[in-house]
């Protein structure tokens, strides 16, 4: 295995050359922290090495490291000391950003990556996997990873045949399993701590996702009344769904039908798509609860999108704050299998701690709205 190195944007990284696929890894070095942790994702096979890297390394810092820094300060402040249960060192714990990105070889691999139900998926994962998994264990636990790329929910537990040093492993290794439950409890306790405040009809945005179908059958459980719905997934003359409207889509962006009815949206989308929307069509008033990573672009074009639809008397949350149920719930995967090796992971437990961070994360942002001075994204990034 061959691996070049280099650093971008405040984060190091290695290409590993490996058969069928590359695999880029990046990770912080700020000083102190256990280990560097982030998701992985594929890249276009026709993707270059540069936009490969600055992909890699936006990631590991605008989405991860950002991330776990909510969650250190988080427990730093003691918002969840209270917790009977939690496994020693994590109280302690300090973890920075990772990320790995893996581009295809051509365009045939490509599309076996991209359908976990091919006869040749696992022939052609397993041995770019077995690379990573070999990097992580040179690293000596410095970095873990989570594959969750594609819809096969096994990924992760491929990757343990490799190294250790992975995280949302099956509960019968100790792992906490799939993590889009956790992010999804993190967008529920985020809209129920809001929900005495709000009025007006409920948009959900990626509803047929992972995580916004989970949001969706909470919504129907919870009978919050005007219920409309959104996915690119829906044929385009769907018009209704289990009874709930459905409402035009279009993929990169947000349609003007969403954005003017006003109330709450909830997107649970593949994200960039609010800068690529008409934002005149948003109605004052309105709560945009845009729950990915990537809602909101990076630096001064994220912070002058959010200063510009609040002073359209527009409140948005954005995604770290919002989705970062997944990143916590690994943190403690990771504790726990150190501190209790074989013992079933505490599912329970780590929904409650992800409610607890999230809404006082949200709190925390929340005291920005409607001031002349800050917006609730600043506030995060304050934090």
């Amino acid at each position: 295995m061959h691996a070049q190195t280099g650093s971008e944007n405040g984060a190091s990284w290695a290409r590993l050359e490996l058969e069928k696929a590359d695999a880029w890894v990046a990770w912080d070095e700020q000083a102190g922290i256990d280990y560097a942790y982030g998701g992985s994702r594929t890249v276009p096979f026709d993707t270059s090495d540069e936009e490969t890297a600055t992909v890699l390394t936006r990631l590991a810092v605008n989405e991860s490291q950002l991330k776990n820094r909510l969650i250190n300060q988080t427990i730093a402040d003691g918002v969840v000391n209270d917790f009977e249960g939690l496994p020693p060192g994590f109280l302690d714990s300090n973890v920075g950003g990772g990320r790995c990105v893996i581009r295809p070889h051509d365009e045939h691999v490509a599309a076996i990556l991209a359908d976990p139900l091919h006869e040749d998926f696992r022939a052609t994962i397993e041995p770019v996997f077995a690379g990573v998994g070999e990097f992580l264990n040179q690293m000596n636990g410095a970095v873990k990873l989570t594959p969750d790329f594609g819809r096969f929910a096994g990924l992760a537990d491929l990757l343990y045949r490799y190294t250790p040093h992975v995280l949302g492993i099956n509960r019968a290794n100790g792992g906490c399993g799939g993590k889009s439950s956790f992010s999804t409890t993190g967008v529920i306790a985020a809209f129920e701590s809001l929900k005495p405040n709000l009025n007006g009809p409920l948009t959900l945005l990626g509803s047929n996702g992972a995580m916004g179908s989970e949001f969706f059958n909470y919504l129907k459980n919870s009978r919050y009344p005007d219920v409309a719905v959104a996915d690119i997934a829906y044929p385009e003359t769907q018009n209704s769904l289990d009874g709930y409207a459905v409402l035009p889509s279009a993929p990169g962006c947000y349609t003007d039908q969403v954005l003017n009815r006003g109330g709450v949206i909830v997107a649970n989308t593949w994200g960039n798509e609010l800068e690529n929307s008409s934002l005149q069509a948003l109605r004052p008033g309105t709560l945009l609860l845009l729950a990915h990573n990537h809602s909101v672009p990076a630096g001064e074009a994220g912070l002058a999108l959010m200063r510009q639809i609040s002073a359209q008397d527009i409140t948005a949350l954005p995604g770290q704050v919002l989705t970062l149920g997944g990143a916590l719930t690994s943190r403690l995967e990771w504790f726990s299998r150190q501190a209790w090796p074989g013992d079933l992971f505490n599912k329970p437990l780590a929904h409650d701690v992800v409610r607890k961070v999230v809404t006082h994360l949200v709190q925390r942002c929340m005291e920005a709205a409607g001031t002349a001075a800050s917006t609730p994204y600043e506030a995060m990034l304050s934090i």
